[in-house]
């Protein structure tokens, strides 16, 4: 299977997984044939691109770490828990709500560490008026992974994860005309946007069930090493380092998902930006590991290669990522299998779409 925006996606073409609407019921199944009517459908939902089979992607099958249930079930507890936070009346978020967060990450990290050498990938399962819930999910697992290549415990990861899926919850008190403003905001919205991680902490400072480190986590995860974060202008040190693995997959996802105002970018692209703002504002340290994780080039991605040449990525070389296993595409057909490891004159230019 492959993912294919839903600008190219056509009548005929049949779903590789299941696509999933705002209330995380289903909306359609794994194996569907795609009419013009399901595509509406699709579109309605804010679907931005789907997994699709087709002749030249038969066999692929993306690792994720999370399952597809596990991932909707995270999805709908942030969701349910985050929309408790919006209603103004709410002083905090109770301690019933607190567990079921604690148990998700408890189910995320058991994935984790039982799927040693498997890679990041993104998930696409939901439109984007589903991004702020989606996006706590992918940053906690992300931010998990990272602290587990840098050696962290267990019992430190699950704080990281608890503060990572909760860490957008302040985003609650923000009208949605402004989260979801196609335009660009004005300096007053800014100042609006940028006072979530305040009223996020606010919500769950008196929580005796969340720990200092998750809650450090909810109100300082915009700050930079360069001090020109928010919301206290914290600098280099000063920034604790479970703060700095959130604030780097954080940026990561949102730079790699699509959103109301613009498309997603590759995962390269993504991970250059990044490359560049390690070196004053993000912490490098965890930017290497954090390529040590994602899964660049994952399978099922359509590339160019420096001669011209189209390709689908079969497999993924851990040890050297921008050197995969491709497949030719030649008009629409399967063609030769190229190891770039034992190519080296060859190389991946840009990931594109058929």
């Amino acid at each position: 299977m492959r993912l294919k925006s839903i600008d190219r996606i056509a009548s005929g073409d049949v779903l590789g997984k299941s696509v999933y609407d705002d209330k995380c019921q289903l909306l359609l199944a794994r194996n569907v044939t795609l009419t013009s009517n399901y595509i509406d459908r699709l579109r309605q939902a804010s679907i931005q691109c789907v997994y699709i089979e087709d002749e030249i992607s038969e066999g692929i099958e993306p690792d994720h770490f999370v399952s597809n249930e596990l991932k909707v079930k995270s999805i709908n507890v942030v969701q349910n828990v985050f929309k408790h936070a919006s209603d103004k009346k709410s002083v905090g978020v109770n301690a019933q709500q607190i567990e079921k967060i604690k148990d998700i990450i408890e189910e995320m990290m058991e994935t984790i560490f039982s799927n040693r050498d498997t890679l990041y990938v993104m998930t696409e399962l939901m439109g984007t008026d589903m991004y702020t819930y989606n996006h706590s999910a992918e940053v906690a697992v992300l931010s998990m992974l990272v602290a587990k290549s840098l050696g962290m415990n267990q019992q430190f990861i699950q704080k990281i994860g608890v503060g990572a899926l909760l860490h957008d919850i302040g985003k609650m008190r923000i009208p949605t005309e402004v989260l979801n403003k196609v335009d660009t905001l004005t300096d007053e919205e800014m100042k609006l946007v940028k006072e979530h991680a305040t009223f996020g902490y606010e919500l769950l400072k008196e929580s005796a069930t969340i720990s200092p480190i998750s809650r450090q986590i909810i109100l300082l995860h915009h700050e930079k090493l360069d001090g020109k974060g928010y919301p206290m202008r914290l600098a280099s040190d000063e920034i604790p380092v479970h703060v700095r693995i959130v604030t780097m997959c954080d940026i990561f996802n949102a730079l790699i998902s699509n959103r109301s105002y613009r498309e997603k970018l590759n995962v390269d692209e993504a991970l250059e930006i990044l490359r560049a703002e390690a070196i004053y504002q993000l912490d490098r340290e965890i930017y290497y590991h954090l390529l040590k994780v994602v899964n660049i080039y994952p399978p099922g991605t359509i590339v160019e290669l420096s001669n011209g040449s189209i390709g689908i990525v079969i497999k993924e070389n851990r040890e050297a990522q921008t050197r995969p296993t491709i497949q030719l595409v030649v008009d629409n057909k399967k063609g030769e299998i190229i190891n770039l490891m034992d190519n080296l004159t060859l190389f991946i230019s840009k990931t594109i779409e058929l």
